[in-house]
């Protein structure tokens, strides 16, 4: 019976994720996501479309939509650019909004040929990918 249990034990992997979904800034204020450190403080109100995913307050992973105009707002979150030594990433298997080429191991290269840029946050407690182009984040710890 235990190594049928152990058999299945990896597909139960991740079960204990919480997500959460905003269509706006306030919205994700509203439920608390930010005064909980689930989505970062800062964002402009122009963000939509607002998701996160967390396990405790030590793991999370999110991503939002950004108006290109605003994206000095979002600049002001961020350090300078990761050209070396891509940092891991290792999400949830079942964030089927997580984009594959966010996950260990990052190719920075591939990252940028994608529009995609890394930073880490000024508080350096978030790693970003920010594609300035389309208005989209990704972010995670």
């Amino acid at each position: 019976m235990i190594p049928l249990l152990l058999l299945f034990a990896p597909c139960c992997a991740g079960i204990e994720t919480t997500t959460g979904v905003y269509a706006t800034v306030g919205e994700a204020r509203a439920a608390g996501a930010i005064e909980r450190g689930f989505v970062p403080e800062g964002l402009p109100a122009s963000v939509t479309d607002l998701r996160e995913a967390h396990r405790g307050r030590s793991q999370q992973w999110g991503l939002f939509v950004f108006p290109p105009a605003d994206g000095d707002a979002v600049r002001a979150l961020v350090a300078a650019e990761i050209t070396a030594k891509a940092p891991e990433c290792d999400p949830p298997g079942r964030l089927e909004w997580w984009p594959r080429i966010l996950r260990s191991p990052l190719d920075l290269a591939q990252l940028q040929s994608t529009g995609l840029r890394l930073y880490r946050s000024r508080d350096n407690r978030l790693t970003y990918a920010v594609n300035w182009r389309q208005g989209r984040a990704f972010y995670w710890r």
